[in-house]
């Protein structure tokens, strides 16, 4: 009966190549197939990912692209707002361009009577002030302004102090 089952074990195919060859082909094989999906799952992930950072990166292009062009009509604006104050034809003009720059994102940023931050004000200088808290911004030498919520230009401020 030994004699039996070592002759199964050994048995040959029509090619000449026995069973436990062809069973070390196949796992072989599958261990190969194992490997090569795992690269392509990989590879899709990779894939994806790379998508996924050039879309954000285009969106994000997209959104900021006007910044260098707004940013270039702060001055105009200043002088449109100072205009505005004498003059009611100034007014309306100003009035479109802080819509129209509004439209693209642009926010002018708070000062006056705030506490200093200095993330969003550059100091001038302090001025004595007993009605004031100490740190806070008494007075708003230029406004500043936030881009999508990024600072495109500080506020110069005079803070306050005792």
């Amino acid at each position: 009966m030994a004699d039996a089952d070592e002759k199964s074990e050994t048995k040959t195919d029509n090619s000449g190549v026995s069973v436990e060859e062809l069973q070390k082909k196949l796992s072989s094989a599958q261990s190969l197939a194992e490997e090569r999906l795992d690269l392509l799952k990989r590879c899709r992930a990779d894939l994806d990912n790379i998508v996924k950072r050039s879309a954000r990166e285009k969106e994000e292009n997209i959104k900021y692209a006007s910044q260098k062009l707004v940013s270039k009509l702060l001055p105009v604006l200043d002088s449109l707002e100072a205009a505005a104050k004498h003059d009611e034809g100034s007014r309306a003009l100003c009035t479109q361009l802080i819509d129209i720059l509004s439209g693209e994102g642009l926010v002018p940023i708070a000062a006056k009577g705030t506490k200093f931050d200095p993330y969003r004000h550059e100091a001038l200088f302090q001025v004595e002030s007993n009605d004031l808290e100490e740190g806070t911004v008494a007075e708003e030498i230029q406004k500043g302004y936030l881009f999508n919520s990024h600072v495109i230009r500080f506020s110069k401020v005079a803070v306050a102090k005792r």
